[in-house]
Order: C-alpha cells, then structure tokens, then sequence
C-alpha cells in the first residue's frame, strides 16, 4: 500500500498532467477509430482522477471522502473546459466533455460506493 505522501504525490501529479493534456494541443493522442473516443478518453481521465483524490482523503481521514472527491474532480472538469476557451487556440470547451468527464466521476464514485458497502457487509 502506497504511504500517504507518495499518494499525494501521484495524485498531484496526474492532476498537473491531466491539466497540461487537456491545455496543449491533442494530435499524438492515439486514434482507435470509434466515434466518441475523445469522450471515452474523458471518463477514464476523470474518473481515475476521482479514485486517485478520494484515496488521498481517505488516508488523510477527511470526513466524507466519496462526496468531497466527486464534487472538486467535477469542479476540476468544468474548470478545465473553461480554461480551454479561454487560453487556448488549439482547444475549445465543450458541454459534451464536460458530461464526459462527469459520467466518469459518477461512475468513479458509484465504484467506491459500492466497494465501500461491500467492504461493510464483510466485516
């Protein structure tokens, strides 16, 4: 099990890196040929993001940990869709992604809910 810090860290990390992707331009990223791969792409990064954040309020033992997690990654989202309209020439926002990236949040927390419940039922 990852110690706190090094959590922090990784989170910290995929969330500047998570910024930087979706702010420069995205023509090297690969292209499997589906209609909404871009959307797929923005669930996957968001809902990991929700994990990641979560993990890391859970090790700091921060009361509601699933809650807090959801509502800042779906902040974080809109935030960086906002940003891409505003400096960026290469990026537009866009509703779609911002849905994108808050189905990936949703189900992210579903997963964490669900585990959570389990986790409960066990013991």
């Amino acid at each position: 099990m990852l110690d706190n810090k090094k959590l922090l860290v990784i989170a910290t990390i995929y969330t500047i890196t998570l910024a930087v992707l979706s702010l420069v331009s995205n023509d090297s990223i690969p292209y499997f040929g589906t209609n909404y791969e871009d959307k797929i792409y923005h669930l996957l990064a968001y809902g990991l993001l929700n994990v990641l954040w979560y993990k890391v309020l859970v090790n700091l033992k921060i009361n509601n940990p699933i809650l807090i997690a959801f509502t800042v990654s779906i902040i974080y989202g809109i935030i960086i869709e906002v940003l891409q309209g505003q400096f960026t020439l290469a990026r537009d926002p866009s509703v779609l992604d911002i849905i994108a990236n808050s189905i990936g949040v949703t189900i992210g927390s579903l997963f964490l809910v669900i585990k959570s419940k389990t986790i409960d039922k066990k013991i």
